[in-house]
């Protein structure tokens, strides 16, 4: 018998020690989720006297890939945003906290590892030591504030179904953010994104076992487009001359402790590529970016920051991270 996808669901849960595995303790709504588990199968070619390639398929190494994505609720933003970033700092003594995200620069540079825990009816799989190498948010005028996900973890097993529960928190429209360039509001900012990425090495050595010796990520890159209604020459000269403005992409809504917001401040902002568009009835301005690494964004691990990220909802201290 087929089994129902929409009965699907995704967990998540911090991790105490990275690649033990843990129950959800949160449950983030998606509506794609792609995992993967990555076997590596290496060839027995020996010649045998035979008109034969490949006599045989032996069991290498194996981890997981895991991708999701959906509308961007501002309590489950939290787990990919300090997973991508690692330094949090949390204020507040009730709802709302706010929750402020940069770069980790202490230790090992190291950001946190969770399990996701994915229920889709046959059974549940848990993907532990995951770690995210990638968080996009994509905004419109007219559509939702979306994310997507990219992740690599250690080979998934089987666990127990959870009990999945979701806060009352609504996701955010598109209309509702605020985007400012260079410390004045952007009203005429149709659409953009903004890309958080860094790439987590997979490191196998002989240690008598198929998983991972560790999972490393490197450095962070953030990067993104936006599109807008070319009022004036403005934001080509800033393309021109290279002026780096700082860019912020804002989104809040309720009030007192239902208070909840996503904010991702770039203090240096380059444009790394503007071209001028009449696709349409009025003319567009479509710009790449590339945020630049400065002290200003950094958190409480110090050093430099592409970006800081704050958040307002009201989950407590010491969830995410």
């Amino acid at each position: 018998m087929p089994q129902p996808t929409f009965r699907s669901f995704l967990g998540i849960g911090l991790e105490t020690t990275a690649g033990e595995a843990v129950d959800a303790t949160a449950f983030i709504p998606v509506k794609t989720m792609s995992p993967s588990d990555k076997l590596t199968l290496l060839d027995d070619q020996g010649m045998r006297g035979s008109m034969v390639q490949t006599y045989d398929k032996i069991a290498g190494p194996i981890w997981s890939e895991y991708g999701f994505d959906g509308d961007v609720f501002p309590d489950t933003a939290g787990w990919m945003l300090a997973g991508i970033l690692g330094d949090i700092a949390t204020t507040g003594a009730a709802a709302p906290y706010t929750h402020t995200m940069s770069l980790l620069n202490s230790g090992n540079g190291q950001p946190p590892s969770y399990t996701l825990s994915d229920f889709y009816t046959i059974a549940t799989r848990q993907f532990a030591g995951l770690m995210f190498s990638e968080v996009g948010i994509k905004f419109s005028g007219d559509g939702m504030l979306t994310y997507s996900a990219k992740a690599t973890a250690l080979a998934s097993t089987t666990a127990d179904a959870p009990v999945p529960s979701y806060t009352g928190v609504p996701p955010l429209a598109g209309w509702v953010g605020q985007i400012s360039i260079g410390g004045s509001s952007a009203a005429f900012v149709t659409d953009g994104e903004c890309t958080l990425k860094r790439d987590i090495t997979v490191v196998h050595t002989s240690d008598g076992t198929q998983a991972p010796y560790a999972l490393w990520a490197g450095p962070l890159s953030v990067s993104g487009k936006l599109t807008l209604v070319m009022e004036d020459d403005t934001h080509y000269l800033n393309y021109l001359n290279n002026s780096k403005p700082p860019l912020d992409i804002t989104y809040s809504q309720g009030a007192g402790a239902a208070a909840v917001a996503v904010g991702l401040h770039m203090s240096k902002a380059a444009y790394t590529a503007a071209e001028i568009g009449r696709g349409k009835d009025y003319i567009e301005l479509s710009v790449d970016y590339e945020a630049l690494a400065n002290t200003t964004d950094a958190g409480t691990s110090g050093g430099y920051s592409p970006i800081k990220a704050t958040l307002t909802n009201a989950v407590a201290a010491s969830t995410y991270t």
